[in-house]
Order: structure tokens, then sequence, then C-alpha cells
């Protein structure tokens, strides 16, 4: 293991000591600048970063925000082996998409990977200052969404379970001059009939919802019903495509009836971000419960993104539990999803060692080297929001979650 601790060697002590009494340990924004040779870096999913940031900062490796939006990020100076050119400044990636493409153009061309671009299937959504390919800018990403498609039986990336997380849906909030006009709740079923069919839907409160398409004037409510704006986050978001699976929509060709940009300057909507519906009382989003309660924990602060949104129940069930701090246990099974880490699947049997794919292994695989392992943080994990994976779930590795194999790539 040769990870370089943020916080110094003179700390060491005070590290593991902290660790071995479950320690949550400060949080860190992006890691003060370009990391050495021998360090990690990992990019990717906005409902992880903050948790991961934590995590990093403790151990002693990178983990890179999405936010804010595609500006300049430098991960690492000089050329890091086995890589053959360096990373240099690159645009930092937004989403669990950028993130994966970020990894796999870093590592395409290392003696560990083929050297193939990325084929037209999986197109690469930054075009401007995406990292040089084998360049080792990134060694992981962070993913809220399962391999899917991409799985293989011989894939040379591994999705390595982490936390649990919910998806809930939020409204804007419920005084003020621009105060929410959805005043009711809806049922599982009701969300998927709107976000899927576009179909009216009568709320909790009595009231009649019925999904438009702000773009088109022409098209308004049908007489009875309120309109509703459907809002999902930006192309390559996680929780879009994870929430498309759920309520019966394509992540890709959006219905006309879902947007994933508001207002008059047709902003994008960010993941777990509360501006969107803030701005446009009649709008409806998807948002990570870990997220909110992460950022409710730390109101005021930059990490709260909240902006007066406020999460809904659905089905009369609590995103939360009682007391308001934990994502709750009986949320709804279809709405609870595994996060994931995505590493190289070489890293997953390198054991110790001092080679990068060995500080892989220890930091997000194994769970019995307690200074190093993410899964033994438990209290990290959960003072950010996310529940707790089964015994023996956190860095397991599933063959199912083995994806892109040497012709995906």
């Amino acid at each position: 293991m040769k990870l370089r601790s943020f916080i110094g060697a003179a700390s060491v002590c005070a590290l593991v000591a902290g660790i071995l009494v479950g320690s949550a340990g400060p949080a860190a924004a992006d890691p003060p600048g370009p990391t050495t040779a021998v360090n990690l870096d990992g990019s990717g999913a906005d409902t992880t970063q903050d948790v991961m940031n934590a995590g990093a900062f403790a151990i002693g490796f990178s983990s890179w925000n999405a936010i804010p939006v595609h500006t300049p990020i430098t991960p690492k100076s000089g050329i890091a082996p086995p890589a053959a050119v360096p990373c240099g400044t690159v645009t930092r990636p937004n989403t669990d998409l950028e993130g994966l493409v970020e990894l796999l153009r870093s590592l395409s061309g290392t003696p560990l990977l083929p050297n193939n671009p990325l084929l037209p299937t999986y197109p690469i959504t930054m075009a401007q200052g995406s990292a040089p390919l084998d360049s080792r800018c990134f060694e992981y990403a962070r993913s809220t969404v399962r391999p899917g498609a991409n799985a293989s039986s011989t894939g040379l990336l591994q999705y390595v379970p982490f936390a649990l997380d919910g998806v809930g849906v939020a409204v804007g909030p419920n005084s003020g001059a621009n105060a929410t006009l959805i005043g009711g709740t809806f049922t599982l079923s009701q969300l998927q009939a709107m976000y899927s069919t576009g179909a009216p839907q009568t709320a909790s409160n009595g009231v009649s919802y019925d999904p438009v398409d702000v773009s088109d004037p022409l098209d308004v409510p049908v007489i009875g019903s309120t309109a509703i704006h459907l809002l999902v986050p930006q192309f390559g978001s996680g929780t879009r495509t994870y929430l498309a699976g759920v309520l019966g929509f394509d992540p890709y060709f959006l219905p006309r009836w879902v947007k994933d940009r508001y207002g008059p300057g047709l902003l994008a909507v960010q993941e777990n971000n509360g501006s969107a519906v803030a701005a446009d009382n009649r709008a409806i989003m998807p948002y990570s419960i870990a997220q909110y309660l992460a950022q409710t924990a730390r109101a005021g602060t930059p990490i709260d993104r909240r902006n007066g949104s406020r999460l809904q129940n659905i089905g009369g069930v609590s995103p939360f539990t009682p007391s308001g701090l934990q994502l709750n246990p009986n949320w709804h099974s279809i709405l609870v999803r595994e996060v994931f880490h995505v590493i190289p699947f070489a890293a997953t049997t390198a054991g110790a060692g001092t080679g990068y794919l060995n500080d892989l292994w220890e930091i997000f695989v194994d769970t019995s080297n307690t200074p190093f392992s993410l899964c033994r943080r438990t209290s990290t994990i959960t003072s950010w929001g996310f529940g707790l994976l089964p015994a023996g779930r956190c860095g397991a590795i599933d063959p199912t979650l083995r994806a892109f194999n040497a012709t995906q790539w």
C-alpha cells in the first residue's frame, strides 16, 4: 500500500485510532492538488461523491467532485506507471456515465487492458478535455447503477458494491413567494403512470395532476386538472437511468412530458440539487434519499444543495425513519439500490502489495484491512445518509457485476 495521506504522516496514529472507534472523520471537497503517481483518483456519480470524499480524505486517496460542472481539474502530475502518457488537465466528469467513460479512457492501452478506442455504442459525452488514452488519470469510478447490457463474464471491469441508497421524489418549498403547487403525494403506481404514459393522476389531496410538455404552450392540462412538470437529472446520471427502469420511460429519448431542463434559460437539472423544483413550483424530480439526509445534516454548508426542496412520501410511506435521520428500512424495495465503485477486474485478486491494483484491492475489496478498507468504515457510510449492505456484500466480487469485455471496450 503506497497511499499519500492528505492529513500528513504525523497524523497516522490518530487516523488509525479514529478508525477503530468508528469516527466518520472530516469531509473533503476536491483533493488539494494533483496526486503523486502512486495515488488513486476517481470520479463519477454525484450521489456518492460526499461519502467518498470523507473516506478518501481519511485514507489518503483522491475522489473528485462531480461539480462545479465540467470545470478543469488536474488529477495527476507526471506519468503514472504503467501509463505511457501524462494525464494533464482534463474536464471534470459530471455524471456516472462520464466518470465511467473517463475510467475507460484512462486505462485503455495499458498492459492490463486492450489498446482500443471506445466503441461508438458507448459515446464519449465530453468532446473536449477527456482523459488521454493510456494516461491513468483515473483508476476507479463511482456508480449508482449496475452494468446492465455491458455485463460480461470476461469483463475487464468490476462493479464492487459499497452501500445502500433509496430514491425519492422532491418538490419545492411549501411556503414563500414561489411555493410548490403540488400539495399532495402520489403512490408508486401513479408515478409510474405519469412518467411512462403522461396520464393524469389524483394525488392524496384530491387534486388531479396532469403531466404537460412545458416547452409546448398548446399542451395544457385536461379540464379539472393542474399541470405538473416531470423532471429528471441530466443525461448520464445514474439516478436518471435507475428511475427510468423503475418508472418505465426511456432515459435516452425522454417522453415529451419528461424534461431534463427547466426555466426560461433551459438550465440542466442537476442531480440531487433542489434548484429546479425551487424555481418551478409545478415541478417534481427524483432525489437520492442518502444525499438529502447528508445535505440536511450539513445545512448551511456548500454540501447542502436542497434549496428548499422537500422529499415526499410515496404511497403513504416516508423515505425517513421517525427520527428523520436515516433511510426508512421499509422504503419501497424497488426504489432501494446498491451503489458501486468500478475498478479494473485485475484488482479484484491483486491482494496486498505496492502497486495501484493492490491499492484498489485494499480499499474497495478487502474487508479485513481496517486502516484502508472502505467497507469497514461503517460510521462514515451511515453518517452520509447511506444504509449498510447485508454482511458479506460490501466489497463482494459478484460475477453478475463484471463488465466490459475486450469487444465491448
